[in-house]
């Protein structure tokens, strides 16, 4: 139960706009091809510092961040259907590779990080990150979350703390 927002495995975005009640806003921080970093190659199996496609975002609620995230595909994953998520711009990726392209996930793990190597924001405390490979056919495709302190899922680990003292 303390970990439901992070393995879930259906998509984030309508959890989360369904938790809310409210349409999430999409904040695209940077979009385009750019080298991938190390972990993202080894997830990848792809060699490091290879262009790939690179989609980093803002995801809000009431302009409250709870989430950003950073998408990373190897340049030979974007053809037909796949080809479009080049252009998302402001939309959420969740139901277009769920919905559209029903994308397989294959892979998903979470840790605590205390630094977040692609995004600008300045981390006061160690943040919950989702990492998840997934495959549209047999192609792949890397999803990173990480999870803001306005985050129910923060609400949720102290309330389960809370209780748990008692």
């Amino acid at each position: 139960m303390k970990f439901d927002w992070l393995s879930f495995t259906g998509s984030l975005t309508e959890k989360m706009e369904q938790w809310s009640g409210q349409q999430m806003q999409v904040k695209v921080l940077d979009q385009g091809v750019r080298p991938v970093f190390p972990d993202e190659s080894l997830v990848l199996g792809i060699p490091w510092r290879q262009w790939a496609w690179v989609r980093e975002v803002d995801l809000a609620f009431n302009g409250v961040s709870w989430v950003v995230a950073r998408t990373v595909a190897p340049l030979s994953s974007l053809v037909g259907q796949a080809a479009r998520l080049r252009l998302l711009k402001q939309q959420a990726l969740g139901p277009i590779l769920f919905n559209r392209l029903k994308a397989e996930r294959r892979d998903i793990d979470f840790r605590l990080v205390d630094k977040i190597q692609w995004s600008h924001n300045n981390l006061d405390k160690p943040l919950w990150c989702r990492r998840s490979l997934f495959h549209i056919s047999t192609r792949p495709l890397l999803l990173k979350e990480v999870f803001l302190p306005a985050h129910p899922l923060y609400h949720q680990l102290r309330d389960n703390h809370q209780q748990d003292a008692h």
